[in-house]
């Protein structure tokens, strides 16, 4: 895990993105108006699968060069689109704007691509807690619910806390659990060796997100402190369980080649030891 998040500001080369958390080199962009065209106006574009794969199929099939570069183009802004909601797509044709505008700014994370959006020197989007950061290694969709988590925990810490349970439930597949009973999985992994610690943290969460959606002894609304730990016990929960084993691991392998190989020998099942247990 890394050590301080450091809190996006207007202008910094580098800061930790406020859509995947890394700490990563920002490239900010100056924001032009032009007017629609007569009879036209704004509306929202979402990514459409079908669409993709007519554009892929195409692709495909071009012979032309030009007819070629354009439907990649078009294949291309689905990708970003299906990524982050705020993306942008190519002009064909150079286009007079008649306008800059003055006190807003976007800034492009070069670690995920995604865009913010700043007034003044103020980040308006993503709408996010300041001080509420998903740990590096966490998994995309996770942290799309643990970002979504922080955006609401001071309107409604009922629903972030139902939202991190849902965090903890996504990660049980990851590690190698069923997802469909958060209980019986939490089960699983403590007859597999679980820390006593986690698993105090993955029950804690559990439980007091489900007193979330099915109001009992805890009323988060009263009590906005506990919801906000959550955040800390999910990240926490990221880093022994994700983090620390794909350290562990990636400087074990690291060890000469020489040294794996006599550690494969010495932890290899004794001959005696076999015939011991055929015995």
């Amino acid at each position: 895990m890394s050590s301080k998040p450091v809190e996006p500001q207007l202008g910094a080369n580098s800061f930790s993105c406020p859509h995947c958390g890394a700490h990563a080199r920002q490239y900010f962009l100056r924001p032009f108006a032009k007017d629609y065209d007569k009879g036209k106006g704004p509306s929202p574009l979402g990514y459409n699968d079908d669409w993709y794969q007519a554009l892929k199929s195409n692709v495909e099939k071009a012979t032309n060069k030009d007819e070629r570069r354009r439907l990649q183009e078009q294949q291309q802004f689905l990708e970003r689109l299906k990524k982050h909601t705020l993306t942008y797509c190519q002009s064909e044709h150079s286009e007079q704007c008649r306008m800059e505008m003055v006190n807003v700014a976007f800034s492009m994370c070069f670690a995920c691509d995604g865009f913010a959006i700043w007034v003044a020197d103020k980040l308006i989007y993503p709408v996010r807690s300041r001080t509420i950061t998903a740990h590096e290694e966490m998994p995309g969709d996770i942290r799309e619910d643990f970002d979504e988590a922080a955006s609401i925990v001071d309107k409604s810490p009922r629903g972030a806390a139902a939202l991190l349970r849902l965090c903890i439930q996504k990660l049980m597949p990851v590690l190698g659990e069923k997802g469909k009973d958060l209980n019986e999985d939490i089960a699983s992994l403590v007859r597999k060796g679980l820390e006593a610690q986690i698993q105090q943290a993955l029950d804690i969460v559990r439980v007091t997100g489900n007193h979330a959606v099915h109001p009992g002894q805890i009323d988060l609304e009263d009590n906005k402190a506990t919801a906000i730990a959550l955040f800390e016990l999910v990240n926490l929960i990221v880093e022994r369980c994700i983090a620390t084993p794909q350290r562990i691991e990636a400087m074990f392998k690291s060890l000469p080649a020489s040294a794996l190989e006599q550690i494969e020998k010495r932890d290899a099942p004794r001959q005696d030891e076999g015939e011991a247990k055929g015995a």
